[in-house]
C-alpha cells in the first residue's frame, strides 16, 4: 500500500476528544480518524466545534487544529467530520500508530468466545480459526474486559453463552452498557450456525468495511 493511501484510510477507533475554548472545554468521544481527520460526536446539540482540540488514543495522546467540514445530529448526539490544518507530531505518531494497529485487527478478525462449556467453546475455537477470524477464549471476567477494552486489538463481535457465573443475558447486558460498540451474538449448541453469525456480524461492522478499502 502506498504512502498516500495509508494517510487516508479512515479507521474505527475508541478515543477521547477535548475541544479548547475560551468558554471552557467540551469533551466527547472518537468514532473514526486519519492523518488528515477524525470523525468526533458530543452529547447535546453542537452547530460548531472549537479549532483547537486534544485526542486522547489508546496509542497516545496530541493536539491539533481543525475545521468543521460537516455537522449531523440525531436524538442525543451532534457528530462533527473536522480536517486537520495543525496536527502535533505526538498526534501524528498516534494516528499512525491507530491505522498500523486497525490494519492488522482488519486483517485478523478477533472475536471473543465466552463460553462455560469447554468441548463447545474448543470446537467453535476451531471453526472460527477455520473460517479466518482470530477467537480469543478469556478465561476470567477480568481477562474478558481487559480484551474488549485493548483498543488495539478492535474486538467488534462476542459470543456469548453462560460464563464466569453468569447467565448469556447478563453478559449481553453488562458488554451493551459496558462496550457499546461491540456486536454480542449468541452461543448455541448449533456451532456451525453460531460461526455464521459470528461471521455475519463481523461482516457487518466497521473493521470489515476497512478490510474492504484494503484489499
Amino acid at each position: 500500500m502506498g504512502d498516500e493511501r495509508r494517510r487516508a484510510l479512515r479507521v474505527p477507533v475508541r478515543g477521547v476528544v477535548v475541544f479548547h475554548a475560551d468558554g471552557g472545554t467540551l469533551n466527547g468521544t472518537i468514532e473514526n480518524v486519519s492523518a488528515s481527520g477524525a470523525l468526533v460526536s458530543l452529547s447535546g446539540d453542537h452547530r460548531d466545534a472549537p479549532r483547537e482540540l486534544e485526542l486522547k488514543l489508546g496509542h497516545g495522546s496530541g493536539r491539533a487544529v481543525a475545521r468543521t467540514v460537516r455537522v449531523e445530529r440525531d436524538v442525543r448526539r451532534t457528530h462533527i467530520a473536522l480536517a486537520f490544518e495543525e496536527v502535533t507530531p505526538e498526534l501524528s505518531a498516534s494516528i499512525e500508530a491507530a491505522v498500523e494497529n486497525a490494519l492488522r485487527a482488519a486483517a485478523r478478525r478477533p472475536v471473543l468466545v465466552v463460553d462455560d462449556r469447554s468441548a463447545r467453546r474448543h470446537d467453535l475455537v476451531t471453526r472460527l480459526v477455520a473460517r479466518g477470524m482470530t477467537p480469543l477464549a478469556p478465561r476470567t471476567p477480568l481477562e474478558a474486559i481487559d480484551l474488549l477494552a485493548r483498543s488495539h486489538l478492535h474486538i467488534n463481535v462476542c459470543l456469548l453463552a453462560a460464563g464466569f457465573g453468569h447467565s448469556a443475558d447478563q453478559l449481553r447486558a453488562l458488554v451493551a452498557e459496558s462496550f457499546p460498540w461491540v456486536t454480542a451474538a449468541d452461543i448455541s449448541d448449533d456451532v456451525e450456525a453460531t460461526v455464521e453469525r459470528a461471521a455475519d456480524a463481523w461482516s457487518a461492522s466497521a473493521m470489515a468495511r476497512l478490510a474492504t478499502a484494503i484489499a
